[in-house]
């Protein structure tokens, strides 16, 4: 499997770590318990003692390694960022760079402008290079960084928006959607797990919102339609 096809696999995948603590009944004495600061030894089950470490009592928060990924739209940075790039290792450094930047409001000057380029050449595949989103039709707009940007810019910035105020969530890209006066809506915005989000983007970058370009997987409703944690069917 090539590292291309591990970014379109782990683009579509939502990573969930989960931190177990040790229980606690916790009411109002047991909170101020576990926070005191440390005066003394502290018993162990068997008799003996520890020595203080001048903390305080009870688990220490952990200590957050180099972002490595984020919450981003799926196959943004796998279909947008240096895609018909040759060299296989220049892609992977690339894609690995914008994952691991942290600092998302220099993100659409850092890529706006690479995302607009490859943007050119989805808008194409229907040889038809006038229907995509925002696109400049303005003949004056003879560069990618014109004709796309506007797109390109909103792609930049690769992170999932929510509308906290929504009452559905049915629609996905439904905050930004709304934002450009695509499809006004009130929806939530964000991901569920049955949406077709590769479908809903590659239709986006081809011919606009419709109709719509299947990449012929359809979501199974019995592995995706879960109600309690972790949501989704035991794997087969």
């Amino acid at each position: 499997m090539n590292r291309t096809t591990l970014f379109s696999i782990g683009s579509a995948l939502v990573a969930v770590v989960v931190m177990s603590v040790a229980g606690y009944g916790c009411g109002d004495d047991d909170v101020a318990a576990i926070n005191k600061a440390d005066t003394g030894t502290t018993p162990k089950p068997d008799g003996s003692t520890t020595t203080p470490d001048g903390g305080s009592e009870g688990n220490a928060p952990p200590t957050l390694g180099a972002q490595i990924d984020r919450m981003g739209r799926p196959a943004v940075n796998t279909a947008l960022n240096n895609t018909f790039e040759a060299v296989e290792a220049t892609a992977g450094t690339a894609k690995d760079g914008w994952n691991a930047n942290a600092t998302p409001s220099g993100w659409s000057a850092a890529y706006a402008e690479e995302v607009s380029k490859n943007l050119a050449i989805y808008d194409g595949l229907d040889r038809n290079c006038s229907n995509q989103p925002l696109s400049d039709q303005d003949a004056g707009a003879v560069t990618s960084k014109a004709k796309y940007g506007a797109l390109g810019g909103v792609l930049a910035d690769d992170r999932l928006w929510l509308n906290t105020a929504g009452t559905t969530a049915a629609q996905y890209l439904a905050v930004e959607l709304n934002a450009t006066k695509l499809v006004v809506n009130t929806d939530r915005g964000g991901r569920t797990l049955p949406m077709d989000v590769i479908d809903t983007t590659f239709t986006a970058l081809v011919d606009g919102l419709d109709p719509v370009i299947s990449d012929g997987i359809a979501a199974d409703p019995a592995k995706t339609g879960g109600t309690t944690f972790p949501y989704l069917a035991p794997p087969k």
